[in-house]
């Protein structure tokens, strides 16, 4: 017998880990109880809390209250999984025991998981889908992005499916946040389960599919609706972890120690495959695989489809699980059905995730069918009572300077277009495109205002656009552009800014791309050949579609068509000659240093109010002389002008 101690110690047990360890905590906590029955008054604190719901061990006790102690536990024994002979469920029952001076021995193997009555009693996000008590797997192809190590490649969980269409229903979870790529055939919800629902769904599944993660744990420790019988789990593993330290009895853990010189001697412990650039310690050198093949680690190339499929139907061929009826099989189809498109797909990226979405995208973009164009005509966006009065006056300007190339005028949606708009423009030889229309043939990720550029630029009608924000006002005609020589060397311009901001650094480093020294680029005009510069210009407006994640790095639009030229080594030309801004507006030259375009960035023309007049503003009178023709001839503008604009739109 264990030695007596002090009756009702009050311990808080804190602990900082993820699900996986939590779950193990809970396993130590049940055999602290189970050895020193009455002796202690435990408390947790931990992320993951709904794991300890329901959870008889657990009495609210007060950090620094009278008679209350809190311990930070670890597992040390971690260090020593390679050499010795313990599982995971040792790790914190060893550590207990050296910090507490106790004697405690696991007493299950498994962690401690408890559902109510009533959670059990209540029907699985299966059935509310299916509407029938259907056999099912879970699955989690992916993982989080701090140990990429671990994850299996997404396209061999897609062949298992495949292989065991009709026999298994597998159910797709993930996190939000993490790496978990659509397998279809899957009934989806991935995003749509707390703890709590994953425990619930863990309690009614005949099974589980994934790798070294929190789930296989669950597997293990969530009790069986047939008691007694255990829970069918196919673990993933390849060769980070040593399979004495993860392995439960029942599962099928497929290791491949021992066949590669890295994992010989046990586990390599490594962290992720390929370095993320997303600022974390786990991109150094001493974390990487050692041995990689393609974008997998060799450990975990080395495990087949085929494999994995064996080991799951060794449960089937041994009684332990049962297949799929034909009615189970029509109901699973309507709930794979129901669940086909996913939110989950268009989640906010993350300096972790960004890189591989990127070299996603990439990979697509070399079979993208190109939308070139034809001829050379201007692009402009802005519609609405705010920012189609700035898109007229730069009409009517470069009309009124001779310009004569057809423009494209393109708006966000029927709400920033007006009865009589395409009467006023059409002497003018202007085409309004309305994005949202066009967006049902060409969909975008987000839209708004700064999206609406590079999308209007990728899916204009023309081969060679010169791009025009709405309150950039040219002071010579700029059809020149495209004979200059730098340009039918390159193939496009790009103008500079005025500021060069340090957190873009992070994105560019994401990217794997030295960023070029001198000023941003600055959007308010652009030039470019859309033949030559299809790819970039499409790549531009992939980071726009990430807008969510992107624009908390860069400002708005204009650095992510930099990016792109450079990721992809596109050639341009950058005009040298600073940009000059004052009283609001940016003052952009040619290429011999002479003023070309006034960008009223910050002093929009306005219909209800006097605008500005910059010192050294040219063409000032004649852009008046617009505003003043646009006021008399749409006089229910000027009522709309009064309304705060759009949300969608503030930023164009």
């Amino acid at each position: 017998m264990p030695p007596t101690v002090s009756p009702q110690r009050k311990i808080i047990l804190r602990c900082g880990y993820s699900l996986g360890d939590i779950v193990m905590l809970t396993g130590a906590l049940r055999d602290l109880h189970a050895c020193y029955p009455g002796q202690f008054v435990t408390d947790v604190r931990s992320p993951c809390a709904a794991v300890w719901d329901h959870n008889p061990h657990i009495t609210p006790l007060k950090e620094g209250a009278k008679g209350v102690s809190t311990l930070d536990c670890h597992y040390p024994l971690i260090n020593h999984a390679n050499t010795r002979p313990y599982h995971c469920m040792h790790g914190f029952v060893k550590f207990l025991n050296e910090n507490l001076g106790l004697q405690i021995e696991p007493t299950a193997f498994k962690g401690d998981i408890q559902l109510s009555s009533l959670e059990k009693s209540w029907y699985s996000q299966v059935y509310e889908l299916t509407r029938r008590e259907v056999p099912f797997w879970i699955i989690a192809a992916g993982g989080k992005h701090d140990i990429t190590i671990k994850w299996w490649d997404s396209q061999r969980y897609q062949e298992v499916v495949d292989r065991l269409k009709g026999q298994v229903q597998f159910v797709q979870v993930g996190d939000v946040g993490h790496h978990h790529p659509k397998i279809e055939g899957s009934i989806d919800l991935r995003g749509k389960t707390d703890i709590r629902q994953l425990v619930r769904l863990v309690y009614h599944a005949q099974g589980v599919l994934c790798g070294v993660t929190g789930l296989m744990h669950l597997a293990a420790a969530v009790e069986t609706k047939i008691e007694g019988a255990p829970r069918a789990c196919v673990v993933i593993a390849g060769g980070r972890e040593p399979a004495n330290w993860e392995a439960y009895p029942h599962h099928q853990f497929i290791h491949t120690q021992g066949a590669l010189h890295c994992c010989s001697s046990g586990g390599c412990w490594r962290d992720r495959t390929w370095p993320l650039g997303d600022g974390d310690h786990r991109d150094g050198e001493n974390h990487l695989c050692l041995t990689t093949r393609g974008s997998l680690p060799a450990c975990m190339d080395l495990i087949e489809s085929s494999q994995v499929v064996e080991r799951m139907l060794t449960y089937f061929r041994g009684g332990m699980c049962e297949r799929l009826s034909m009615a189970d099989r029509k109901s699973c189809e309507k709930a794979v059905q129901k669940t086909k498109i996913s939110s989950y797909d268009k989640q906010k990226l993350s300096l972790s995730s960004f890189r591989r979405a990127l070299n996603y995208f990439l990979k697509d973009l070399e079979v993208m069918e190109a939308n070139s164009g034809v001829g050379k005509g201007i692009v402009i966006c802005g519609g609405g009572a705010t920012y189609f009065p700035n898109a007229w006056v730069c009409i009517r300007i470069l009309r009124h300077l001779g310009c004569q190339l057809p423009i494209e005028l393109w708006i966000l949606n029927s709400k920033e277009k007006f009865a009589g708009m395409e009467k006023l423009l059409a002497p003018f030889n202007v085409r309004i495109l309305d994005a949202s229309v066009v967006q049902k043939k060409y969909p975008v990720r987000k839209m708004g205002g700064w999206e609406l550029k590079p999308y209007s630029i990728v899916h204009s009608g023309f081969q060679e656009v010169l791009f025009l924000d709405a309150d950039n006002v040219p002071v010579r005609n700029p059809e020149f552009l495209f004979s200059a020589n730098d340009y039918l060397r390159t193939g496009a311009i790009f103008w500079p800014d005025i500021i060069r901001e340090a957190r873009a650094d992070a994105v560019w480093n994401c990217a794997e791309v030295k960023r070029p020294p001198g000023m941003e680029f600055e959007s308010g005009q652009i030039v470019v050949n859309k033949k030559s510069h299809w790819k970039s210009m499409r790549l531009a407006l992939w980071f726009n579609e990430q807008s969510d994640f992107l624009y908390e790095h860069l400002h708005g639009d204009k650095e992510t068509y930099h990016l792109a030229m450079e990721k992809l080594g596109d050639q341009y030309a950058m005009i040298s000659h600073s940009v000059v801004k004052k009283e609001g507006v940016m003052y952009q030259n040619d290429f011999d240093g002479k003023i070309l375009f006034q960008h009223r960035s910050l002093c929009k023309w306005a219909l209800k109010k006097r605008n500005e007049r910059p010192d050294g503003f040219a063409l000032q009178k004649e852009c008046e002389r617009f505003l003043a023709e646009l006021r008399a001839r749409f006089p229910s503008l000027i009522r709309a002008a009064g309304r705060k604009p759009e949300p969608v739109n503030t930023k164009q």
